[in-house]
C-alpha cells in the first residue's frame, strides 16, 4: 500500500501547486476501503467521473502526508454515500454489489473516480486533467486493492480520459449502453456504462442487469 499512499502524497503536492491558478480545485480523492471490502465474495470497484467538491477545508498548512490521512478519514466517514442511497449513482452501485454478493451482510464495495479532482464541482480543464492523470492514482488503486470487477459509470464523454488512463485499452460494445474494457492492468470483468443518472432518465436502468449477467458469466 506504500506505493498508492506515495501517489496520494504527490497528488496533494500537485494540488497545492495548482491552486493559485485554479482556486476552485478540489482536494485529491483518496480511497480508504473498509475492512469488509477484502472479505467480499466478489470485490467490486465502481468508478465515477469526478468528485463534486471534496476535502473542503482539509488544508490547514499541514504536511502532505497528514492531509492524505484527513482525506482518507473523509472517505471513511462518507460511508459509500450512506446518506445518498436513493440517488442514481449509489442506487446503481448498491444494486450491482448486492447482485454479485447476495450473502454479504454489509455494503463493502470500493468507490473511486476517473478524475481525482474537480474544479468548482465540475470537470477540470484538459491540461489539469492531464497533469493529474500522470500520477496514475487509479492504476495504483487497482493494483493495490485487486478488485475482481471494475465498473466505470463514466459514459462515452469520458472515454478519451479512460483510454488515456489505460493506454492501449480497447472498448468492446456489448449493448448500446455497455462496453467491456480490455487492458492488461484491469481485471477481466471490467465494463464501462453510462452514469446511472443518465440510465435512469433515459429509461435504460436495465443496462445494470445486463452488466450483472455479463459479470456472472465472464
Amino acid at each position: 500500500m506504500d506505493r498508492v499512499r506515495d501517489r496520494y502524497v504527490r497528488a496533494v503536492e500537485l494540488w497545492r501547486e495548482l491552486r493559485p491558478t485554479y482556486p476552485s480545485l478540489s482536494a485529491p480523492f483518496v480511497v480508504s476501503p473498509a475492512p469488509a471490502y477484502g472479505a467480499a465474495q466478489v470485490k467490486l470497484m465502481v468508478v465515477g467521473q469526478e468528485t463534486f467538491g471534496w476535502g473542503e477545508g482539509s488544508d490547514h498548512g499541514g504536511s502532505p502526508s497528514g492531509i492524505v490521512d484527513v482525506l482518507a478519514n473523509e472517505y471513511a466517514s462518507f460511508d459509500l454515500g450512506a446518506e445518498y442511497r436513493s440517488t442514481p449513482f449509489w442506487s446503481a452501485a448498491d444494486h450491482v454489489f448486492r447482485a454479485l454478493n447476495p450473502e454479504a451482510s454489509s455494503r463493502a464495495f470500493l468507490w473511486s473516480n476517473l478524475n481525482k479532482m474537480d474544479c468548482g464541482r465540475s470537470r477540470i480543464a484538459p491540461e489539469v486533467e492531464e497533469r493529474i492523470g500522470e500520477l496514475a492514482l487509479l492504476q495504483e488503486e487497482i493494483r493495490a486493492y485487486e478488485p475482481d470487477v471494475v465498473v466505470f459509470f463514466t459514459g462515452p464523454r469520458y472515454d478519451a480520459r479512460l483510454l488515456a488512463t489505460f493506454s492501449g485499452a480497447r472498448l468492446t460494445p456489448v449493448t448500446p449502453q455497455l462496453a467491456r474494457v480490455i487492458h492488461p492492468d484491469l481485471p477481466r470483468r471490467t465494463y464501462r456504462t453510462y452514469h446511472p443518472r443518465y440510465l435512469r432518465m433515459s429509461k435504460n436502468w436495465h443496462a445494470l442487469d445486463v452488466l450483472i449477467q455479463e459479470c456472472s458469466v465472464a
